[in-house]
């Protein structure tokens, strides 16, 4: 088999361009000579294996022979086959059997080339451990032996102002989880000398059982694209729905109960609707009074962060008083609370 690509991009063999794609620039970034001055021979090699993975899985033809005859059958050279560079050193093109009496020229693009056309046109930018981005550009030169040199220039590129909407969502969907998926318009712009195209994206925002108001869920540099600007990130930021029974308090979750004068003395035993189409059980052989309130631990909102683990449910008790009583009835309860 050779090379396994897949495994260089560190990406499954059914992934999609867009896995694939973000795999590239992850780790083209990681590894860029620029970025790793202190192993700049080691990181070039990797670098190139990169390159080389991507050039091959981002393109259906040759992904399609890799994936029937490994790299070997990729870079065979036929009877007439050869391998070469051009005088820029930019491209190199093998020659493979084609089966059927024909040939299959495939080129393969130098692996910087390749980096500056994906991020830029003429440039493209790196961003370090600190979050700070750079633009860099590689100048190609002739010379006898036909190396390309490189200058790196420290020059801040700017990054649009991230888009944010607002996601409304009931509690009954924070309670659960839900997974929403928004539609987005953007422009997209790849050179100057490119027109603007207008692309409608789907975004699947995923929301986790317990996540609260406020949560953001980021999708990074998913806004406009145009040349000279890093993409704008689009954030969703979560807005919590008014629920008509429950409000919730951090983790807890907070209702109302009414019950009767016979219930707060003797004791109930009541199911009341929760989230998500569920019950609860709540019981009491205790005499309640006036604002008591229920504590049932673990039967709160999930807590997100801690899998597993529930808030508690809060429930403040209000006792409705009878309006009248007959003169036996008065009579009864007065023998039996005289001395209570």
């Amino acid at each position: 088999m050779g090379v396994d690509y897949y495994k260089v991009l560190g990406v499954e063999k059914t992934a999609d361009d867009d896995t694939i794609k973000k795999a590239y620039r992850k780790l083209a970034l990681k590894f860029h000579p620029d970025r790793n001055p202190d192993n700049k021979e080691k990181a070039t090699e990797q670098f190139k294996k990169i390159g080389e993975a991507y050039d091959v899985l981002s393109d259906k033809e040759k992904r399609k022979v890799y994936d029937q005859y490994g790299e070997e059958g990729l870079k065979a050279s036929g009877g007439d086959g050869q391998d070469f560079s051009n005088a820029g050193g930019t491209r190199i093109h093998f020659v493979v059997n084609g089966g059927k009496g024909g040939n299959v020229r495939f080129f393969f693009k130098d692996p910087f080339s390749m980096f500056e056309e994906m991020f830029s046109s003429g440039g493209f930018d790196l961003e370090d451990e600190h979050g700070n981005t750079y633009s860099t550009r590689q100048q190609s030169s002739s010379s006898s032996s036909g190396t390309n040199s490189s200058q790196t220039q420290k020059q801040i590129q700017q990054q649009d102002p991230a888009v944010v909407h607002e996601l409304n969502l009931s509690l009954d969907d924070l309670y659960t989880g839900v997974t929403k998926k928004m539609k987005i318009e953007r422009t997209i712009q790849t050179s100057a000398s490119e027109p603007q195209q207008k692309e409608t994206k789907i975004l699947q925002v995923d929301i986790k059982a317990g996540f609260k108001e406020g949560t953001k869920i980021t999708f990074e540099r998913s806004s406009d694209e145009r040349p000279g600007f890093i993409p704008a990130d689009v954030v969703f930021v979560i807005k919590q729905k008014v629920h008509d029974t429950f409000i919730r308090e951090g983790n807890d979750l907070v209702t109302k109960l009414t019950i009767s004068l016979g219930q707060a003395l003797c004791g109930f035993e009541i199911q009341i609707p929760f989230l998500g189409g569920e019950t609860r059980l709540l019981r009491s052989s205790n005499i309640i009074t006036p604002g008591q309130m229920m504590r049932v631990p673990g039967s709160g909102m999930p807590i997100s962060k801690e899998p597993g683990k529930k808030g508690d449910l809060i429930v403040k008790l209000d006792i409705r008083f009878p309006t009248s009583l007959s003169a036996d009835e008065k009579i009864r309860l007065n023998d039996v609370l005289r001395s209570k």
